[in-house]
């Protein structure tokens, strides 16, 4: 299998894993599905409802540990996920693109995001991987601050 399809189901098992149990799930869901739906009915079986089967139980088992724990649960299934489909593109390599758009726009290449952050002496240090940061340098008076 090509290296580049077997990175592709790491990345996109993360991605997925880490939108179930969330208030993504259900949009990460539909995406899945619908991949699986086109891209499924030129083999003429019905093989890739099993695949979404076991997302939903993957999701499940999300919804029943408490929030701490579900990182660990995510980390413990990801290996299952990632290869169902490795032997779903190894199937279907026409959906590589399609796949990895739909995790890149719904679950952010979770596995593959880095930041670092380094500062210098006494000057503040920021840094922020998703959203928004705002920094005030102004002091209580209103004015500019030199630190």
């Amino acid at each position: 299998m090509d290296q580049a399809l077997l990175e592709l189901a790491g990345v996109s098992s993360t991605a997925i894993l880490a939108a179930a149990a969330t208030d993504a799930w259900q949009t990460m869901r539909s995406g899945v599905a619908g991949l699986l739906r086109r891209h499924g009915e030129s083999r003429g079986e019905n093989a890739e409802p099993g695949l979404l089967a076991r997302l939903d139980e993957d999701a499940a088992a999300l919804e029943a540990v408490a929030e701490d724990d579900r990182q660990a649960v995510r980390e413990e299934r990801a290996g299952a996920l990632r290869t169902r489909l490795e032997g779903w593109l190894a199937e279907h390599p026409q959906a590589a693109a399609e796949l990895e758009a739909l995790t890149a726009r719904r679950g952010g290449r979770a596995a593959k995001n880095v930041m670092h952050v380094n500062g210098q002496g006494t000057s503040p240090t920021y840094g922020v991987m998703f959203g928004t940061m705002n920094i005030d340098n102004r002091g209580n008076d209103g004015t500019r601050r030199t630190d």
